[in-house]
């Protein structure tokens, strides 16, 4: 297991230290380490990252801001905050980051990190088909769906609805957003803007040569939008589980 790492603080001497304390990790692979949100940006648009430890307080972009854009394109990036206020702790897991570290960085608080990052990886590198029920929002309550029975998620206009097998739909309460955070660990991924798919149900990546698009087929060769931006993402995803694409 190799846990590729960006370190994203203003601060070089927390970098320094921090890098030095990871050493002690043998599956941590640093791969880089920045000093802006903008940095981490870039950084994030041509690297594959697994982990990213994050600076709350910066001068560019607010890190609690930049942890919501990343939980918005790169879902399956783990985060851990690291702030030299613990008063932002509240706050800061309201971003659902995988924990929160306070500087100075005690070392073995640090190895309670590490062992959460294990898990996490080792749950991400299993192959398995969701088999869970999840109580969903919906009006006036919650309805309780079976993960591995739904197609995919669509949204349209302000209604979202949760498509079934069996041609079933419901209509959930929640935000698109929310629902790819909750859907993520189990093997989800958000193609578009208004779709989220079940990785499993893939079929195919179709080409639109008029478009110069993509579009994914599912099973009952249910056709959805791939957003130009989200191809190479995609088929590194299908790459990770072990499905290469030439």
């Amino acid at each position: 297991m190799e846990v590729k790492t960006l370190i994203v603080d203003d601060d070089q001497n927390a970098i320094n230290t921090l890098k030095m304390h990871l050493t002690s990790f043998p599956f941590i692979h640093i791969i880089g380490d920045v000093n802006g949100g903008k940095s981490a940006l870039q950084f994030l648009r041509t690297e594959h990252v697994d982990l990213v430890f994050l600076d709350i307080e910066m001068d560019d972009i607010d890190g609690l801001q930049l942890a919501d854009h990343i939980r918005s394109i790169k879902p399956h990036i783990m985060i851990i905050f690291v702030t030299g206020h613990a008063g932002f702790a509240l706050e800061g897991y309201e971003h659902q980051p995988l924990d929160f570290l306070t500087k100075p960085i005690d070392f073995f608080r640090l190895e309670k990190s590490m062992q959460l990052v294990e898990k996490q990886m080792t749950r991400n590198e299993t192959p398995q088909v969701p088999d869970c029920k999840i109580g969903m929002k919906v009006a006036g309550g919650i309805r309780i769906v079976n993960v591995k029975d739904i197609i995919y998620i669509e949204k349209k206009g302000r209604k979202i609805n949760i498509n079934c097998k069996n041609k079933e739909s419901f209509q959930s309460s929640d935000s698109m957003k929310n629902l790819e955070v909750i859907f993520s660990p189990h093997g989800f991924y958000r193609c578009h803007q208004s779709f989220i798919v079940p990785v499993h149900h893939i079929k195919a990546i179709l080409p639109d040569t008029y478009t110069r698009s993509h579009s994914i087929q599912l099973v009952d060769d249910i056709e959805l939008p791939l957003s130009r931006n989200k191809y190479h993402e995609l088929t590194d995803l299908l790459a990770e589980r072990g499905i290469m694409i030439f």
